[in-house]
């Protein structure tokens, strides 16, 4: 996308051709646009907990980090919950992001960790078990 490229070459990434990628999926409302802000000082759109829980983030955002050549990547926060089409967009943009990325940090709520009848379980278990078929170069994962 021409304007993808844009935006890196305005933002100054990709001098020599050498950027790192990290992104980060999650439940909806649970804090990954804050998080991203912590870490790496970019300024993606955070909820507001005065006006209540609400879907912030739509689609993928793009930020760099400050300080270093580091494309951010804010992805819409999943909720395996909802009507069938949006499942078919989560799991296409958790594998977009694992495809992309360097690093891609999972955020998960402290209570779904070992549950396996947690919201986000089946997208999970798919963007792991991609990872592992990419890792072991298309064959089966041990």
């Amino acid at each position: 996308n021409e304007e993808l490229a844009d935006y890196i070459e305005a933002k100054g990434l990709g001098k020599g051709g050498k950027f790192k990628v990290v992104g980060i999926i999650g439940g909806q409302s649970s804090g990954k646009s804050t998080l991203l802000n912590k870490m790496f000082g970019t300024r993606f759109d955070m909820m507001d907990s005065k006006t209540g829980r609400k879907q912030t983030t739509k689609g993928i955002w793009c930020g760099v980090a400050q300080g270093q050549s580091t494309l951010i990547l804010d992805v819409e926060g999943t909720d395996g919950r909802e009507k069938e089409d949006q499942k078919a967009f989560e799991g296409k943009s958790a594998l977009f992001c694992l495809a992309l990325t360097d690093v891609m940090m999972v955020n998960m709520w402290m209570h779904e960790v070992g549950r396996f009848n947690a919201a986000n379980l089946p997208l999970l278990k798919t963007v792991l078990e991609v990872h592992m078929r990419l890792l072991h170069g298309g064959e089966e994962a041990p």
